[in-house]
């Protein structure tokens, strides 16, 4: 039996340093569906290549799938829902629900999501969360993870941050809704806390997702 975790590339390397740390007696398997960032493509390109990625693995030598990349699973999360996060009896795991739950038992009410241009067009956690007493707002780069992936400059990409200073001073909880963002989570939080006064908490998406995993294969 073992774990397949699917993602875009470095954040999904990411995610599985954090979960070997566990000591999970498991074989992780690390999938890469496409060949460039999954945020160059539409969301039916995505959804019909996931959906066929899926049928491809057995109940009987997997454990689970761990979709890790917000974009791949903002094109899905409706068919998921509907299975009950059950896909040819296999357990799907995905980062946003994880995140809307911690959010909402935390009772964060102003919530910055940075995310890729595909997650915010989707919009799911402001989908699942929306209410009269929550404000969320999104902020998406086009070329970060890229930039992330491929080692390059990417401060020009964060200067966009200052779209949403306004905001970003009565945050709450910035969401890293990207798991290439989570390897450069210190650098977001040093510069929204030195330049833009944040005084909330950054989530990292990757660490939400795992805990989440870790507490439902107990469960179960």
């Amino acid at each position: 039996m073992k774990i397949i975790i699917i993602d875009s590339g470095l954040g999904g390397g990411d995610f599985i340093t954090k979960l070997r740390r566990e000591n999970i007696n498991i074989e992780c398997e690390f999938v890469k569906p496409f060949k460039n960032m999954v945020s160059t493509y539409d969301k039916k390109y995505v959804r019909n290549n996931i959906i066929k990625l899926l049928n491809t693995y057995s109940y009987n030598n997997i454990h689970s799938i761990i979709i890790a990349c917000h974009s791949i699973s903002s094109c899905i999360l409706d068919i998921l829902i509907e299975n009950k996060f059950i896909y040819n009896k296999i357990n799907i795991y995905e980062p946003i629900i994880p995140m809307c739950l911690y959010i909402k038992q935390n009772k964060n009410k102003n919530i910055l999501i940075l995310s890729t241009p595909l997650t915010h067009k989707i919009r799911w956690h402001y989908r699942l969360m929306k209410s009269k007493n929550i404000n969320i707002k999104y902020l998406s780069f086009p070329t970060l993870a890229k930039e992330l992936e491929e080692h390059t400059t990417y401060n020009k990409s964060l200067d966009k941050l200052k779209k949403q200073k306004e905001f970003i001073i009565k945050s709450d909880c910035v969401v890293l809704g990207c798991t290439h963002y989570n390897t450069i989570m210190d650098v977001i939080s040093n510069k929204l806390k030195i330049k833009y006064n944040f005084q909330g908490v950054i989530l990292n998406s990757n660490e939400i997702l795992l805990n989440f995993f870790i507490k439902s294969c107990i469960e179960k």
